[in-house]
């Protein structure tokens, strides 16, 4: 027998606004988001730091990075990163042009790389709602009177 859907956290029921009162873990743990992005890892690279520090502050601005959440987010920065810098070196190599053997041999490992790391990359970003189909199931809370919904007490 199957284990079912993965419970989803109240915290994406609520960005989604499909949460119910009903439908609400009452046991669930509580953690606050990171109030300040701690330091760039020392070991990451120049495209790794970048991805660190725009993806992390988005993050961090709709409360979605707790300290939980954070070593996938560093997984992620890293696979990201890894997939852009692959992707760089690789438009600068000419398909054109006749290659060694050994020069292919790097050439397919480094796209083996390049497509390893994106796959990996998507997967974690799902997790945090940056593609389209897991951010099209979230909604951005309104700075409207939560007391005016239809379905409040």
């Amino acid at each position: 027998m199957t284990k079912g859907r993965k419970p989803i956290p109240t915290a994406i029921k609520e960005i989604r606004g499909t949460i119910q009162p009903c439908r609400v873990n009452k046991n669930e743990v509580k953690i606050d988001a990171l109030e300040k992005l701690p330091s760039v890892p020392r070991w990451f690279t120049k495209t790794q730091r970048k991805i660190y520090k725009t993806k992390g502050d988005q993050l961090r601005m709709l409360g979605m990075l707790t300290p939980l959440d954070f070593e996938l987010f560093i997984s992620f920065c890293r696979e990201y990163g890894n997939y852009i810098d692959t992707a760089t070196e690789l438009e600068k190599i000419s398909l054109l042009t006749e290659m060694s053997e050994s020069d292919e041999n790097i050439f397919k490992r480094m796209s083996k790389i390049n497509k390893e790391s994106w796959e990996r990359s998507k997967v974690i970003a799902s997790e945090f709602g940056f593609t389209p189909s897991s951010r099209a199931k979230m909604i951005v809370p309104s700075s409207e009177d939560p007391t005016e919904n239809d379905f409040s007490s």
